[in-house]
C-alpha cells in the first residue's frame, strides 16, 4: 500500500547508464497507478537551477575552476531542494536524476574537493533529509562511451575519456559500500529487465 509519506528516490551512475530512461519508465508507471510523483534532475529542476545548469555545463571547462563548479552546484541544489521539500511534505515520491552521490563521486573523489565542506553545505540545504533509496545503475566505462557516442548532443561530461569514466564508476562503487540506501542495479541488462528490478525493490520496500 506504500509508505504514505513523501520519499526521495535518486538515480546515480556514470554517463549513459540509463538513469533518464529508468526514471521516465518509473514515472509513467506511477502516474498510471495514480501514485503522486514528480521527476526532476540535478543540476536543474527549477527555473533558476536550470539557468545554473547551463553555466556549469556550457561555461565551465573541465578541471579549470573546480571550486566554482562545486559552489554553483550547491547554489542550484539550494533552490532545487525548496521544490523537493514541498513535494515531500505533500507525500509525493520524488524521482531525481542525480543528487548528493554525484557530488561525492565527481567533486570529492574525482576533483578532490573537501568531503567535510561538501557535507557542511549539504546539511545546510537539506537539514538531514536524505534520499530514501538510491539506485546506482552500474555499467562499465567501455559501454558508457559507446552509449554516449550515439547521443545527438554531448556535453563536456559526456566527453570524459574512458579512464575518467572508470574512475567515476569506482567512486560510485565505493559509495555503494558506504551507504546502505544505495542499491546497485546491473545497467547492462535490457531496459525492461532493469525497470523490473527497480519495481521489485520498491515493492519490497513498500514504497509503491
Amino acid at each position: 500500500m506504500g509508505l504514505k509519506k513523501g520519499v526521495l528516490v535518486t538515480f546515480e551512475g556514470i554517463e549513459g547508464c540509463g538513469k533518464s530512461t529508468q526514471i521516465n519508465k518509473l514515472y509513467k508507471l506511477l502516474k498510471k497507478k495514480k501514485i503522486k510523483c514528480i521527476k526532476t534532475r540535478e543540476p536543474g529542476g527549477t527555473k533558476l537551477s536550470e539557468k545554473i545548469r547551463k553555466l556549469i555545463i556550457n561555461d565551465l571547462k573541465n578541471n579549470e575552476d573546480n571550486l566554482t563548479e562545486l559552489l554553483l552546484l550547491f547554489a542550484s541544489r539550494a533552490n532545487h531542494f525548496l521544490k523537493i521539500s514541498e513535494y515531500l511534505k505533500q507525500n509525493y515520491i520524488v524521482l531525481c536524476d542525480r543528487y548528493i552521490d554525484s557530488t561525492y563521486a565527481y567533486q570529492h573523489y574525482e576533483q578532490g574537493q573537501s568531503l567535510k565542506f561538501i557535507n557542511l553545505l549539504q546539511k545546510k540545504i537539506d537539514n538531514n533529509v536524505k534520499p530514501y533509496i538510491t539506485f546506482f545503475l552500474d555499467i562499465p566505462a567501455s559501454l558508457s562511451k559507446r552509449r554516449v557516442y550515439n547521443r545527438e548532443k554531448r556535453d563536456r561530461f559526456d566527453k570524459y575519456n574512458q579512464k575518467k569514466m572508470n574512475n567515476l564508476r569506482k567512486s560510485f562503487l565505493i559509495l555503494t559500500k558506504k551507504f546502505k540506501r544505495i542499491v546497485k542495479i546491473d545497467g547492462t541488462k535490457d531496459k525492461n529487465r532493469v525497470h523490473n528490478d527497480i519495481i521489485h525493490y520498491l515493492l519490497n520496500k513498500n514504497v509503491i
